[in-house]
């Protein structure tokens, strides 16, 4: 049932989340991911990314044409499956000069919904987890890869919720540590570059939408901007 419901909302996204009609002749940016890259709770109806998203306001500042293929709750196992099944995924990334990735937060996410809380969360819970996860992000470099000669730009992850301390830090410096490691690795034969999401939010709660875990707009444009200097 959960699969159908979200290969549903694949559907959905590609019929409603068309490209900004451009020039044949502009570059081609496709953000994928989860709620983060849409824009969630930016604007009160959540209908489609909005501008104040972070791959919007990359095209914007740089002239490209932008689609967002993003689906708030997507995890990486449902993205990975997307990018390997779903045509209107692969024709996208194949045509992409950049490709964002910001995948990751609902595994954990899910495992913080399953334990009720945060409070007496064990690192045994959420290290399959976090396994897994890892292990999907370097499949989906993989076959992007496979897909497109253009740049891929895969963001860490930033703690949804700094006020946790390190309950959530422990995890989170695991798994970007390993995105760390494995870029490096794909980076020999693959056009891959890690954006510091983890680091850019560190200290900034005010990046934060308040009693949410998604970016402000003002978190959006440190999202779009961390990826600019890699985008001509």
């Amino acid at each position: 049932m959960v699969m159908k419901t979200w290969m549903i909302m694949i559907v959905v996204a590609t019929m409603l989340w068309a490209p900004y009609a451009t020039s044949a002749e502009e570059k081609r940016l496709v953000a994928i991911g989860d709620s983060i890259p849409f824009g969630y709770n930016i604007e009160e109806e959540n209908l489609s990314p909005p501008k104040d998203s972070f791959p919007s306001i990359i095209a914007n500042e740089r002239g490209l044409e932008v689609t967002n293929l993003s689906i708030p709750g997507l995890t990486s196992k449902e993205l990975l499956q997307a990018i390997k099944d779903n045509d209107i995924f692969r024709e996208s990334l194949k045509n992409a000069d950049y490709v964002t990735v910001y995948i990751g937060g609902n595994d954990l996410l899910n495992v913080v919904k399953k334990n009720k809380g945060l409070d007496g969360l064990k690192i045994e819970q959420v290290a399959p987890v976090m396994r897994r996860l890892v292990d999907h992000v370097h499949s989906i470099i993989l076959e992007i890869d496979k897909l497109t000669d253009g740049k891929i730009l895969v963001y860490n992850l930033y703690n949804p919720y700094p006020q946790a301390g390190k309950q959530l830090d422990v995890p989170l410096t695991y798994i970007n540590q390993q995105y760390a490691s494995l870029i490096q690795l794909l980076d020999h034969f693959s056009d891959v570059q890690l954006v510091d999401a983890y680091h850019a939010y560190q200290g900034h709660p005010e990046y934060i939408l308040p009693g949410d875990v998604h970016p402000t707009k003002q978190g959006q444009r440190v999202l779009a901007r961390l990826s600019l200097k890699y985008i001509q």
